[in-house]
């Protein structure tokens, strides 16, 4: 296990037992549920035990941008929204889910009263959020598609420990991900195979 894989499964055992202390409530939501929007009065956080998730925004001409995603075992929630809702933003179930969640207040508050208790894992998940977004606005900065798509399977292989990968999402989706053309996009992918960069079989990439 290497060292990101390892903090993110210590992430997630220190918010279970946050979670345990706040009541959190078990949600089971199906393929294509919407988990929470931008809409909501609450802000909410919570552990994904199942499935994938993804965070989504929609501008004001209807293009879909995928900002993040959630695997099993990561944190998800609507703090991840950004402050300023000048899009619409939603998390919603790729796959069939499963959610420990509970107000994020509720969790803040938990670390207000008992700040030596629950500062270390409130401060580990908050860093991870940070984390995610610089992983992504370092893939979004690169200039080409094949640096974007380059950028994106290198991160992916430095988390697994191995050059041989499978991408969490379709490749349509990681279009939307990187933010650029599909068709555009799989061009390229067949000219990093030409190019002996990759070897790619659908959602199984090797980096050669």
């Amino acid at each position: 296990m290497n060292n990101y894989s390892a903090n993110n499964e210590t992430i997630s055992l220190h918010l279970m037992e946050l979670l345990r202390y706040v009541n959190a409530e078990k949600r089971v939501y199906r393929k294509n549920d919407v988990i929470t929007d931008s809409g909501e009065n609450q802000s909410y956080i919570g552990l994904l035990s199942k499935g994938l998730a993804y965070l989504v925004s929609i501008n004001s001409v209807g293009e879909k941008n995928i900002l993040d995603y959630y695997q099993s075992g990561e944190v998800i929630g609507s703090p991840f929204f950004p402050h300023k809702y000048v899009n619409l933003y939603y998390i919603t179930a790729r796959t069939d889910c499963n959610i420990y969640i509970c107000s994020y207040q509720e969790l803040m508050n938990l670390c207000k009263n008992e700040p030596q208790k629950y500062a270390d894992p409130i401060n580990r998940l908050i860093l991870s959020m940070i984390v995610r977004e610089q992983t992504h606005t370092d893939i979004l900065s690169q200039r080409t598609i094949r640096n974007k798509l380059l950028t994106y399977f290198r991160y992916i292989a430095e988390n697994n420990g191995s050059t041989e990968i499978s991408l969490p999402m379709t490749l349509a989706d990681v279009a939307d991900y990187i933010s650029v053309d599909r068709s555009a996009m799989m061009r390229e992918i067949k000219k990093m195979n030409a190019d002996n960069i990759i070897c790619s079989k659908g959602q199984k990439i090797t980096l050669l």
